[in-house]
C-alpha cells in the first residue's frame, strides 16, 4: 500500500499551512522543505485536489468506531467498481505527492495518487487512497501486494 506522503512545501497555499498548522509536519532531506503525511501520525491527514481546489482532509477513519465510515484508510479499487461503497457516494479526487512511502521505502511520483472522498455523519470529508494490485517492481521494492494508483504513472 502506502503509508505515508510527501509534498513539497511550495506547493500548498501559505493559508492551507496555517489553518491546519502543518508546521511540525515540515521536513527537510537536503533540498527544498517537504512535508510529511502518515498515517500513523497523531493527526492523520492528506493534502486533496478537490473541485480544483488544494484542500486539508481526515485520512479514512482510523480509530473512530462510532463512525458508519470504514475503519480503514485505502480503498481497494475492485470494491470501488464492484460498488461496495456506492452507499458512501464516493468523489473521486486526487492526492497531490512529490513521493510515497511503503515499508520504509520512498517511491517517487510525479504528480499524485487516485482517493475517494466520502462524508461523515457530521458530512466532514475523509478522504480514502485508491489501491491496487501491485506490480512486480513495486511488490518487489515494499514487499507488498498492493500499492496506489499512481495518477498517469506506472512503476
Amino acid at each position: 500500500m502506502c503509508k505515508g506522503i510527501s509534498i513539497l512545501r511550495a506547493r500548498l497555499r501559505q493559508e492551507l499551512y496555517e489553518e491546519f498548522e502543518l508546521a511540525s509536519r515540515v521536513v527537510s532531506r537536503g533540498g527544498d522543505p517537504e512535508l510529511h503525511f502518515m498515517y500513523t501520525d497523531r493527526v492523520v491527514q492528506l493534502p486533496v485536489m478537490h473541485d480544483g481546489q488544494m484542500q486539508i482532509y481526515e485520512w479514512g477513519n482510523r480509530g473512530n468506531k462510532e463512525s458508519r465510515l470504514p475503519r480503514t484508510g485505502w480503498c481497494r479499487i475492485e470494491s470501488l467498481e464492484a460498488g461496495k461503497w456506492r452507499w458512501l457516494k464516493p468523489e473521486k479526487v486526487m492526492i497531490p505527492a512529490d513521493f510515497g512511502l511503503e515499508k520504509g521505502v520512498w517511491f517517487q511520483i510525479t504528480e499524485g495518487l487516485d482517493g475517494v472522498v466520502v462524508h461523515d455523519e457530521q458530512e466532514r470529508p475523509h478522504v480514502y487512497m485508491l489501491t491496487q494490485q501491485a506490480s512486480h517492481y513495486y511488490e518487489t521494492m515494499t514487499k507488498h501486494d498492493r500499492m496506489p494508483l499512481l495518477v498517469n504513472q506506472e512503476i
